[in-house]
């Protein structure tokens, strides 16, 4: 069969078992792949797979991440195409993920935090999106989609009711992030349900990037890379540096993935040695 038939039929199969970015960015990557081969279905190969990905690793200089990324939205297409009766066997189920080395995630020291509180005085609305970034640890796709009603005022909870993979939690915040985020709400006009309703100089906007501007203007300001991720790595952290468990904060984080979870084990234990050492 041909392989761009393949490709729409999983297309349709599949776009209500994942979300819509999810499938947009695998079938773009099993459509570079097919592409590259242009071979009907049935023709490829465990090794075409093999070579595509040594030249994307070689010539183009594609990250671990991003092949492994290719390497999954692969193996859901040959694993649905397979059960389609399209070929005989999953040529990708072998195909081993690549290995990467895990990087410490960045955060702020103390002192930086300051440093941006004080860069964002006078700044209501983008206060208020760095205060529950950072007091939440929620991710930006979640602080976005917010409702005024998932706000616990009484208890300082917010609930996110879908969050990756569409594990749903709440999150706790702090009585300072509770002041910031209420000025911004006074100060709004409106009546939409949005807790945030983002703005750049264009106009009213939903998109992340106008969070990812402002923090680049950070950066460049502080000398040090911040982002709104970088926010939910500090809200790690400093509850680390505080005696918080572990366990807790990979809940208020919503880790559902062990790989992220080792990743915030070693984040945990930098951060408790860090504190020991200033006590030392």
């Amino acid at each position: 069969m041909d392989a761009k038939t393949c490709l729409n039929q999983f297309r349709t199969e599949y776009q209500h078992r994942f979300k819509v970015g999810t499938l947009k960015n695998y079938c773009s990557d099993i459509n570079q792949f097919l592409q590259y081969e242009d071979k009907a279905i049935d023709k490829i190969t465990k090794r075409d797979i093999r070579n595509w990905l040594t030249f994307l690793s070689t010539e183009k200089g594609y990250l671990p991440s991003t092949l492994n990324n290719k390497i999954k939205a692969l193996k859901n297409f040959f694993c649905f195409c397979r059960e389609e009766g399209f070929i005989p066997q999953d040529i990708a189920k072998d195909i081993n993920f690549v290995y990467r080395e895990e990087k410490l995630p960045r955060y702020l020291t103390k002192e930086q935090l300051t440093a941006l509180r004080e860069l964002l005085k006078g700044k209501i609305q983008e206060r208020a999106v760095m205060e529950v970034l950072y007091c939440t640890g929620v991710r930006i796709s979640e602080l976005i989609a917010m409702k005024k009603s998932d706000v616990n005022w009484t208890e300082r909870t917010i609930t996110i009711p879908n969050g990756k993979g569409d594990v749903g939690r709440y999150v706790l915040f702090t009585s300072e992030c509770e002041q910031h985020l209420k000025a911004y709400l006074d100060s709004r006009t409106d009546d939409l349900p949005d807790v945030f309703v983002l703005s750049n100089t264009v106009g009213v906007t939903k998109h992340p990037n106008v969070v990812g501007e402002w923090f680049r203007y950070y950066s460049r300001s502080l000398g040090v890379k911040v982002s709104p991720h970088t926010m939910r790595h500090t809200f790690a952290a400093h509850l680390a540096q505080k005696g918080m468990p572990l366990e807790c904060i990979q809940e208020l984080m919503g880790h559902a993935n062990f790989q992220t979870t080792r990743i915030y084990a070693k984040l945990y234990d930098h951060a408790r040695k860090e504190m020991y050492d200033e006590w030392m």
